[in-house]
């Protein structure tokens, strides 16, 4: 797996594309730190307020890591000759889904990290509880992390599942477009009045990422807190990996 792993990412090291991109998302976000850029001039808890609102655009972000993962195998033809080299279908879904969660991790976590550097280098820890919004960005992208692998995950599965990794693409943001707004509009901890309501409020996947927001990560509990976060996540991640090795296991390759 250690191999395979390996070779996507030297895969992604001859393309340009995908560093090019993240190069300009560090850009747009250092623009954040310019105080022409704001009406007034933002406090550290304005910044890391504006960073927690940010994290909800790593569920339309995760799909390009997982499209880039999947490398349009179907429509470059590229997936049979791994299949007549006889590697596994499970390594090859494992292989490249594990590949394209590492690559999004480490794309967060530098995020968070130059977010953090910038932060201080605006002179924000001179600020009167500046660790406590130090803290609030750290624990938001931690909490929101499995969340995003879900998302990661369920492009992945779309990727498998549709032989037009455009198609995919298109069912993918279809889903988020529709289910963010229904599952962000009640998550209460409420019942609401609907089987369908009470999934989409509670299990969907951006559910959690919700409560963490009108909480701000202060005196969260039960599925607001980090715990729950981590389960909706993973069991996401869990369910769409068994789908899409089922799919993939029974697909013909041509």
């Amino acid at each position: 797996m250690l191999n395979y792993i390996s070779a996507e990412w030297y895969k992604l090291r001859r393309t340009k594309g995908i560093f090019v991109a993240f190069g300009v998302l560090l850009l747009l976000i250092a623009v954040l730190f310019i105080p022409s850029a704001w009406v007034m001039i933002p406090s550290l808890e304005v910044y890391a307020g504006t960073y927690i609102v940010a994290l909800l655009l790593g569920f339309f972000l995760a799909p390009i890591f997982a499209v880039r993962a999947f490398d349009d195998q179907y429509g470059r033809q590229t997936m049979k000759n791994e299949v007549v080299f006889r590697i596994p279908r499970c390594r090859i879904y494992l292989g490249k889904l594990i590949f394209g969660g590492l690559l999004g991790t480490g794309a967060a976590f530098l995020v968070l990290g130059f977010y953090l550097v910038m932060c201080i280098l605006s002179g924000g820890m001179a600020e009167e509880n500046a660790l406590l919004y130090m803290d609030l960005c750290v624990r938001g992208t931690l909490q929101v992390l499995p969340l995003w692998l879900a998302s990661l995950s369920l492009a992945f599965l779309l990727q498998v599942a549709v032989r037009n990794s455009g198609g995919a693409v298109a069912v993918n943001y279809l889903l988020l477009l529709f289910g963010t707004p229904i599952a962000v509009m009640s998550s209460t901890g409420e019942a609401a009045g609907s089987h369908f309501l009470n999934f989409m409020t509670r299990w969907f996947f951006v559910a959690p990422y919700w409560n963490f927001y009108n909480t701000m990560g202060i005196g969260g509990s039960g599925f607001s807190g980090m715990v729950g976060s981590w389960l909706v996540g993973l069991g996401w991640v869990l369910a769409t990996t068994l789908i899409g090795l089922g799919i993939l296991s029974r697909r013909e390759i041509n």
